[in-house]
């Protein structure tokens, strides 16, 4: 064999490995949904627990499918296998993983009892996150690497899957099953919205840090394997009110900037 021919060989090998993150990315987001459809079969049975059971894997299935999306990205960029088809599969298997499929376990677990309401509003959540990530792609590159215009898909999805992990038994009270219509109606329109979030890639993660940030990130671990439905819901739904505060604060206390008559010109000699 060539030499050139081996060293493509092992470039379409590493080709392999983002894209099968990917595949498994896309494999948690279909697991979702068949374990939201067989919930709601199992609340139609009058299954309750079992259904509540079905909806933890399902919010789980969301939560390993995000970070295989997260690691799909990260390591093509270090290996050097980026391409374009990398990233439009990847934007369809988001589609799918985000979009769909908490749309289809939202439905399932609560939405339903809205009846054609309820599936509008799921479907209104696929159609927002879809238009989220068009915009993010013909966004890249253009804007501030270090926040997100709008919600991104895996959060709004990740927000879903903590509110229904947190609370898995089915609803049963359409007064309820009205404010979830509600939370799923402001998460939609929140990765639509030109409302910046920060993104993880504008934390300096490679800086010095002192003793404290340690001690800090080992409560924040302790806390989160001590109650981690609790963690998990903090954390998305913080999140979510991230982007509206940081935007609030900035419009109650804008920077000050200098003003260029009361700075003395300097003087040449």
């Amino acid at each position: 064999m060539a030499k050139g021919d081996l060293r493509k060989n092992l470039r379409r090998g590493v080709y392999v490995i983002p894209t099968s993150l990917t595949i498994l990315n896309l494999f948690f987001g279909f697991r979702c949904i068949v374990f939201a459809t067989r919930a709601l079969e199992a609340i139609a049975n009058g299954h309750a627990s079992m259904a509540a059971e079905m909806f933890e894997t399902a919010c789980l299935s969301l939560l390993f499918a995000a970070i295989f999306d997260t690691f799909d990205g990260m390591v093509a960029r270090q290996l050097g296998a980026t391409s374009e088809f990398g990233k439009e599969y990847d934007s369809l298997a988001d589609v799918v993983t985000f979009g769909a499929a908490p749309a289809v376990l939202v439905y399932a677990w609560g939405l339903h009892l809205l009846d054609k309401l309820g599936g509008g509003i799921a479907f209104l959540f696929l159609v927002a996150g879809s238009l989220r990530l068009a915009r993010f792609n013909i966004m890249t590159g253009k804007t501030d690497y270090r926040y997100f215009v709008g919600l991104p898909i895996p959060a709004g999805a990740l927000t879903i899957a903590s509110i229904i992990n947190y609370a898995s038994s089915p609803v049963n009270d359409r007064r309820f099953a009205t404010v979830i219509a509600i939370v799923t109606v402001a998460i939609a329109f929140a990765m639509v919205s030109p409302i910046r979030y920060r993104s993880q890639k504008g934390l300096a993660l490679q800086k010095e840090r002192s003793l404290m940030y340690f001690l800090a990130l080992a409560l924040i671990v302790g806390l989160a394997s001590k109650w981690p439905r609790e963690f998990w819901f903090v954390l998305a739904i913080g999140y979510l009110a991230s982007g509206p505060f940081i935007r609030l604060w900035s419009i109650a206390f804008p920077p000050r900037r200098a003003d260029p008559e009361l700075i003395e010109p300097l003087e040449v000699p």
